[in-house]
């Protein structure tokens, strides 16, 4: 069952891969235990009982709706199969996500300045921030980057540096020691800088599962703008969303150099010539072209160019020499010299301009906010030639939920082909897989009263709950064959002896799974926020599938092994006819 597992695909796989192989060890060593260490323990230890205790009561209750179950067991059957049915229907009302968010202890504050603003002002701002933070208890100290800023994924918010960003690291300490959570100690700061002039305040985070990214990307620049400026303007309209940012949002101030073709082509002069030229003016030649000054130890390149505050006049760039066929030429002579604004960095995806559009979850679900996110106008009508890209979080949102069910797919299947070499009998490993199903109620209503989503460890513990469900359907089907085969016992007696004398292991199987998951589903140590939501699939799922798997499988044994019989039958004289 978990050997499928890891070998997911995407950046959900790396999740998955340690888990898979994880597993699969520990149940190949459990085998060598059971087989080589457990009976050497039993000859030893156990000592043999001349009495046979008497049935409790609860035992002989059981026995009595297990008879009840084989009698009636087409409605055994069809109560169990409007139950799997009832256990779908729970997961729309359950919120879904790629990874829980979690409470880290510390938050990293963006600031955003108009572009142009040099870095004492940035300085200035930021310490000011810092200042009207100062009241709050939660806060242990708060660590200050200006203009060098880490990259942590978002384009519209850190990458290299810039002197009109900055970031504040606040520390909260561990979250066992405050009132509040994470999430609401930056509800607070949100509301503590709404009057912080100049400034655009957002969250970034490298944890998945907080922020939704949106990336669209087109040939035609007009076209990609305003198709992004409309869905950030509708972004901004979904309740419950903290800060939205565009990484096209703030254009850069600049001096726009427009070539006259027809005067250029006139006075011999090429559009490579005039952007060599002003290059030159402004940052300089490349270094392998630059003049050295020889020094002893080394080289040093002599980088000539205009005076910063020279460049703040258009008039002296207007004066710049540009190379002709009869000679240099002024450059207002073959260009146009305006003012305009433009993006300082061009993102391409597949040699396609791309604009990121990011959103603060601020706690909200993935899968919810998605579903919001494509009713939008903006996004359901964008403009012919602008395309939406998956990626970040979404992208990995999608991955985990296709490739869960891959997965899954792939683990039933390889469970089938295991038990049909146990059993060498089609319908019998169909019988153990019937338990399956059962765990879905119990896995979906725990993760909805507990209100946690369906997210990666959710998925996780499905997985074991799978394989758990399995091991307890062997137990009793594998004894009910042994009693047919070996003792000569009829159906009915032998799926009756077996639920007798393999409840007991059943039952302790299932308590002693839930009780090693209840710490984690408890919290009762650190951050359980990403624990938890397998913990209480797990042990909802285990309740379940052990209180009906131990009616729902007798019944399912007779019923497909009918149908097992029928179609041999069929097929045997089809064989004959022709004979």
């Amino acid at each position: 069952m978990f050997v499928p597992v890891a070998f997911m695909p995407g950046i959900a796989g790396k999740f998955f891969r340690e888990f898979g192989w994880t597993a699969a060890t520990a149940v190949m060593f459990s085998l060598l235990v059971a087989r080589l260490l457990t009976p050497m323990m039993a000859a030893y230890l156990l000592k043999p009982h001349e009495d046979h205790p008497e049935e409790t009561a609860l035992m002989k209750r059981y026995l009595r709706w297990v008879d009840a179950a084989l009698r009636h067991r087409w409605r055994t059957l069809g109560a169990a199969t409007a139950l799997f049915i009832a256990s779908l229907a729970l997961i729309p009302f359950i919120p879904t996500t790629f990874i829980p968010v979690s409470d880290q202890g510390r938050s990293m504050l963006s600031l955003e300045l108009p572009p142009g603003t040099p870095v004492e002002q940035t300085t200035r701002v930021a310490e000011r921030a810092r200042a009207m933070l100062a009241g709050i208890p939660e806060l242990h100290q708060v660590f200050t980057q200006v203009g060098s800023v880490p990259d942590l994924g978002d384009p519209a918010k850190t990458g290299g540096a810039d002197a009109r960003k900055a970031v504040l690291t606040l520390d909260w300490g561990k979250a066992d020691d405050r009132d509040r959570s994470q999430k609401a100690l930056e509800q607070d700061v949100r509301a503590r800088l709404a009057n912080l002039p100049g400034a655009r305040i957002s969250f970034v985070s490298s944890e998945p599962g907080e922020q939704l990214m949106l990336v669209l990307a087109g040939d035609d620049p007009v076209k990609l703008d305003a198709a992004a400026a409309a869905v950030e303007r509708d972004l901004r309209r979904i309740q419950g969303l903290g800060s939205v940012s565009s990484s096209a949002s703030l254009l850069r101030p600049e001096l726009q150099i427009v070539p006259d073709a027809a005067r250029a082509a006139e006075l011999g002069v090429s559009t490579a010539a005039i952007a060599e030229a002003a290059r030159v003016a402004t940052a300089g030649d490349y270094t392998q072209r630059l003049a050295k000054l020889n020094l002893p130890d080394r080289q040093i390149p002599i980088r000539v160019g205009f005076d910063r505050e020279a460049l703040r006049d258009p008039a002296t760039l207007s004066r710049l020499q540009v190379q002709g066929k009869h000679g240099p030429v002024p450059l207002e002579a073959v260009a146009d010299l305006q003012p305009g604004s433009g993006p300082s960095v061009i993102s391409r995806y597949k040699r396609q301009r791309n604009i990121t559009l990011t959103a603060e979850l601020s706690g909200r679900p993935l899968g919810e906010v998605m579903a919001e996110v494509e009713q939008l106008p903006s996004v359901r009508q964008v403009p012919a030639g602008v395309a939406f890209i998956n990626t970040g979080d979404a992208e990995i949102f999608v991955e985990l939920f296709t490739g869960f069910l891959m997965a899954m797919a792939a683990g039933i299947a390889c469970v089938y082909m295991v038990l049909l070499l146990l059993f060498k009998h089609p319908m019998q490993p169909l019988t153990i897989l019937t338990a399956i199903p059962l765990c879905a109620g119990g896995a979906f209503g725990a993760l909805l009263i507990s209100q946690n989503m369906l997210s990666l460890p959710a998925l996780i513990g499905l997985l074991m709950l799978i394989g758990i469900a399995t091991k307890n359907s062997i137990l009793l089907v594998d004894y009910a064959v042994m009693a047919e085969d070996e003792h000569g016992m009829n159906q009915h007696d032998a799926l009756v002896d077996a639920c007798r004398k393999r409840a007991r292991p059943v039952i302790m199987t299932t308590i002693a799974m839930g009780a090693g998951m209840l710490p984690l589903a408890l919290g009762f140590s650190g951050d359980s926020s990403f624990r938890a939501p397998m913990a209480w699939a797990v042990i909802g799922g285990l309740i379940t599938s052990t209180a009906l798997s131990l009616l729902v499988i007798p019944a399912a044994y007779t019923v497909l092994h009918d149908i097992g019989d029928w179609l041999a039958s069929r097929f045997a004289r089809r064989a004959q006819a022709p004979a």
